[in-house]
């Protein structure tokens, strides 16, 4: 199959980053709210950082986390101009195309730059790429379990869960000298401790008994 690859398509400018707040995300599933490209890059590069400091420790380098960090925020950057497709698309344009996937095509011409981030990381560490795609995995999770409606989203949720599972067998296969159960740990964590430290700041805070003014009667 023939691609026409002599269009000129518009390079991605610090302007169009700009417009991540607007651009949302999970159009194919239901849910409560909007999630924007923003907030998932966001949550990606926090829990990209968080990841890799657990399990790579003493080996991650200022360089190594810089680089993590880096490519998490930026690393959906083409759906500013392409939108958010649905992942079922993705695999079946994937099937159909293989090596000459014009989805491909399309992320390269736009965002070159990006490219070249993700081969750098793939010839010096491409377990830095393993980090980021958990976090991307787990993001999603965390989103669609807490915003999610409907058996949709619930097929979605076991998708991604099978998702997870895969990737962190093909990371303790691949680099069995790290730990790789954190990434669970983490997950865990954001699903039931998220509304821990903002229930408890609205808890009553329990009135003191001494007042300022002292007992009754003092200064009589």
């Amino acid at each position: 199959m023939e691609w026409n690859r002599t269009m000129t398509l518009p390079k991605l400018t610090l302007a169009d980053l700009a417009r991540s707040g607007h651009v949302t995300r999970w159009h194919s599933v239901r849910t409560s709210r909007d999630q924007t490209l923003a907030e998932h890059h966001y949550m990606v590069t926090r829990i990209s950082n968080k990841l890799a400091k657990e399990i790579f420790a003493s080996a991650l380098t200022d360089r190594g986390l810089l680089q993590i960090m880096e490519y998490a925020s930026l690393h959906d950057t083409p759906e500013l101009l392409m939108g958010d497709l649905p992942s079922p698309l993705k695999r079946h344009l994937e099937q159909l195309c293989g090596e000459d996937n014009p989805l491909e095509a399309i992320e390269d011409a736009i965002a070159p730059w990006l490219r070249q981030m993700k081969e750098d990381m793939r010839r010096e560490h491409p377990e830095y790429l393993l980090v980021v795609k958990l976090a991307d995995i787990i993001d999603a999770l965390v989103f669609i379990t807490e915003e999610g409606i409907g058996s949709h989203a619930a097929r979605v949720i076991a998708i991604l869960e099978e998702m997870l599972r895969d990737k962190l067998s093909q990371a303790r296969s691949s680099y069995p000298h790290y730990d790789w159960s954190y990434t669970q740990a983490l997950l865990r964590q954001l699903l039931h401790q998220g509304e821990a430290s903002k229930l408890a700041f609205e808890e009553p805070v329990g009135e003191d008994t001494s007042s300022s003014m002292g007992a009754p009667g003092a200064g009589s």
